[in-house]
């Protein structure tokens, strides 16, 4: 952080104030610039809540990065992200020690999958027979998805499970290196509740025959989440979407998507930063992308917003399983 005139800010802006109290001694607060008055300052802080800086009581003010800074991200295990991440993508679930079964009508290998990560609580044995009947209870493939070059691979692969899918990479970065200490892009509108136009848009991103109540139940699920949208300037419909996650300090990133119409100007970066924007102010500190590892030009587009490899998984499918090719969102 840098000293600078508060006359240079904008709002949307992160700043730092250090300004007297009424008893005379000196308080910081940090927050987003919501309002410049000629005789305060409002700020939201990342609880949410508004605070009012009388402008003559300023001692020091010091814009901040766009979001906490933290740790390096790759000082969190595979394990502790892919919990993180768990919330994300889920329908109908139950626990199976740290692992978690997942049933959501065959849409997604994510929510159609054991995530067989950490300690089942049983024998290895034990647990792929749990993944096997739960899966034949909602009618889906029994898979398990697994971190690649763990125990949990190697061992259900004694068992017999072989692989089935691509392998999926994870990538990760801080959210200051995605926010780059510049604004929201206003022509991205936030929505933390699924609206119907974001609904109707996702359907043509993504034909699909799936139960839209469970869909549903994914992508509304398990807040705090967020959807982005940006309208087309000609008809004022949906051109771009993108849906934002938070679980612990990390945003995830899924469902980027512009119309053939609109490609090529940028609007996927800037939803995904206005996303990120949203997430600082929830408390997020990180952000991933799960992205499929034979996809080159992902991997390429993400790497020049700063997102670096953090680990991959794939999917496991037990011995004599049907097989179902998931779709497009099968990562």
């Amino acid at each position: 952080m840098t000293d600078i005139a508060l006359d240079d800010a904008h709002v949307g802006e992160r700043w730092v104030l250090r300004h007297r109290l009424s008893d005379g001694s000196a308080t910081d607060v940090i927050g987003w610039l919501m309002a410049l008055a000629p005789a305060s300052v409002l700020l939201q802080t990342e609880n949410g809540e508004h605070i009012t800086v009388d402008r003559a009581t300023i001692v020091v003010a010091k814009r901040a990065p766009a979001a906490r800074g933290g740790p390096d991200p790759h000082r969190v295990s595979a394990d502790e992200l892919e919990w993180a991440a768990l919330p994300g993508w889920v329908a109908l679930s139950e626990p199976l020690g740290e692992w978690t079964l997942r049933a959501g009508g065959g849409f997604t290998g994510r929510a159609n999958s054991a995530l067989a990560v950490g300690d089942p609580g049983v024998s290895l044995a034990e647990a792929a027979d749990r993944v096997i009947a739960y899966a034949g209870r909602h009618g889906i493939a029994p898979w398990a998805q697994v971190i690649v070059g763990s125990d949990v691979e190697a061992g259900l692969g004694h068992l017999g499970w072989r692989p089935v899918y691509v392998v999926t990479d994870v990538l990760v970065c801080r959210l200051t290196t995605l926010l780059d200490d510049g604004l929201p892009d206003p022509r991205v509108q936030i929505d933390t509740d699924l609206t119907s136009a974001w609904w109707d848009a996702y359907g043509r991103s993504r034909p699909n025959d799936s139960d839209p109540s469970m869909l549903r139940m994914m992508l509304e699920g398990h807040p705090p989440r967020a959807f982005a949208s940006v309208r087309g300037s000609a008809t004022g419909d949906l051109v771009g979407i993108a849906r934002g996650h938070i679980g612990g300090f990390w945003l995830g990133i899924a469902s980027v998507w512009v119309g053939p119409d609109a490609r090529r100007q940028g609007l996927a970066t800037t939803m995904m930063r206005a996303l990120g924007h949203w997430a600082a102010r929830q408390g997020a500190r990180y952000a991933y992308l799960q992205v499929a590892q034979e996809n080159t030009d992902a991997h390429a587009a993400y790497g020049r917003l700063g997102f670096v490899l953090h680990h991959s998984y794939r999917y496991l499918q037990a011995p004599d399983g049907r097989s179902t090719e998931p779709d497009q969102n099968g990562t």
